[in-house]
């Protein structure tokens, strides 16, 4: 039942994200909720006995428990959208291929006993989407929002320049006052070169925020876009 109330909680949060100008609605929520009720269902069949497997395919770091933590930190190679990123120790993953292997959209890892998750998502905006207007025009409303107290800090966050290839974005942390729906988040929102939108994002509810901030915020900034 925990791990139902868990995923609830986190298909609220994805339900919640702030949305940029020009952004595709995703689809997530329906998505969401049959695998909630999947869950549901699931919990109340009895569980054949299988062998234990590996929660990320091919990692040694890994140890072959239903548990699936990570012993280690975990760096991932994303082979279709060309970036890595670094899970810490004690996280799992909850959802998606972390390497990427086919066009998932949607990864989820968690850090069990705590409230923390940490997001990736991302879409392919039409040829003539502008960019770099959306960048402009979201950084300034997240400077007028942290005016208001919505975030404690907000900044641009480019990678690899910002000619036709480069990583162009913005980073958000959000106060515990005016997260979304109970969240603290650390996002860093971008796009490529080929008018994808992409979505980083580490979270928790605030009782666990300030105690995880650091790893949270070392995981985001763990991101490389190879170009």
């Amino acid at each position: 039942m925990r791990k139902v109330i868990w995923t609830l909680g986190i298909l609220t949060l994805v339900g919640l994200w702030a949305l940029p100008p020009g952004w595709a609605q995703w689809g997530a929520i329906q998505s969401g909720a049959d695998a909630l009720r999947r869950a549901k269902e699931a919990e109340k069949q009895p569980s054949p006995q299988q062998p234990a497997t590996k929660a990320y395919e091919g990692s040694a770091s890994m140890s072959d428990t239903k548990t699936g933590v990570s012993t280690s930190p975990v760096t991932y190679q994303n082979k279709v959208r060309k970036f890595s990123y670094t899970i810490p120790a004690g996280w799992r993953l909850e959802r998606g291929d972390p390497t990427g292997n086919a066009e998932r959209t949607n990864i989820i890892f968690m850090k069990p006993g705590t409230t923390c998750g940490f997001n990736i998502h991302w879409t392919q905006m039409v040829p003539s989407f502008p960019r770099k207007a959306s960048v402009d025009a979201s950084y300034k409303q997240a400077m007028e929002e942290k005016s208001i107290g919505k975030y404690l800090s907000v900044k641009r966050r480019d990678q690899g320049g910002k000619g036709k290839e480069g990583i162009i974005g913005w980073e958000t942390i959000e106060t515990a006052e005016k997260g979304s729906g109970g969240f603290q988040r650390i996002q860093w929102q971008c796009y490529d070169g080929q008018n994808y939108m992409y979505s980083f994002m580490a979270h928790s509810e605030p009782k666990d925020f300030n105690a995880n901030r650091a790893e949270m915020q070392r995981l985001i900034d763990s991101i490389r876009f190879q170009r």
